[in-house]
């Protein structure tokens, strides 16, 4: 960052607490309050999967935009949006966190037994009410593509701001310091950042809905895969989009 780019930073954020009346002595202490943590990490990583899928598609290919709609009730709020040029074909996707310290080596699980975390791919109690529904799952049409990292999955529960902890079992700490090949709880939550998976909804539901916190495989994961490599499903996904699309309107 430039030194003209770290001066516009601070004018933005002096107008930011002026705007909403906050005090700039307490900013931090504010943002690493424990109720407000998450909901910046949620939203930091909406951000950071636009970046990472508007760097990753080529853009001849597709268009990536990051939406910032004020949800209403019974319509869907969008992360994502990515369209395809070609065809003109849209596809929704949402970024959804690990369910924090939810990591295990999987042998005291009744599910599954090799190392795996969990997503929270349920509503939250707003977005229930929003959506008109006493459901909190997601129906699979809801969105096109669900993206996750492990970052969370790794913090201790009831911790957070500069306390925000690695998990404390060590057994399964030594499995993910051999997965991800590093040797320190600061390597790790790095390589974390860096992990993300996708998977398409069809894939996971279960009698048309999402489940509500899915479990991903660390390794070789059936469903969920690198977003490296999303490429090639989501032109498989736009086929068949385009093909329902056809059909619709034959009818």
């Amino acid at each position: 960052m430039s030194n003209d780019e770290k001066i516009k930073l601070a004018e933005e954020l002096l107008k930011y607490c002026k705007k909403f009346n906050v005090p700039i002595e307490f900013l931090f202490e504010i943002l690493e309050d424990q109720k407000v943590t998450p909901m910046i990490r949620g939203k930091a990583m909406e951000y950071n999967a636009f970046l990472l899928l508007d760097r990753i598609l080529p853009r001849t290919t597709w268009s990536v935009q990051k939406l910032n709609l004020n949800a209403q009730t019974g319509v869907y709020d969008e992360d994502i949006s990515i369209t395809h040029r070609r065809t003109g074909v849209i596809l929704k996707v949402e970024s959804k966190s690990a369910v924090r310290g939810s990591v295990s080596d999987g042998q005291r699980s009744r599910n599954l037994k090799v190392p795996h975390f969990l997503v929270k791919s349920h509503r939250s109690r707003s977005n229930i009410k929003l959506a008109g529904s006493s459901n909190d799952r997601y129906s699979v049409d809801s969105f096109d593509v669900l993206i996750t990292n492990t970052s969370n999955a790794v913090f201790q529960g009831n911790t957070v701001g500069e306390h925000l902890e690695v998990i404390h079992d060590e057994k399964v700490k030594q499995v993910l310091y051999k997965f991800y090949a590093v040797a320190s709880d600061e390597d790790l939550i790095t390589a974390c950042e860096n992990d993300w998976r996708y998977c398409v909804p069809k894939d996971i539901a279960v009698d048309g809905f999402i489940p509500r916190t899915p479990y991903v495989k660390l390794d070789n994961d059936e469903n969920w895969k690198s977003l490296s490599r999303i490429e090639e499903r989501l032109l498989e996904v736009v086929e068949e989009k385009r093909k329902s699309n056809q059909t619709t309107r034959r009818k």
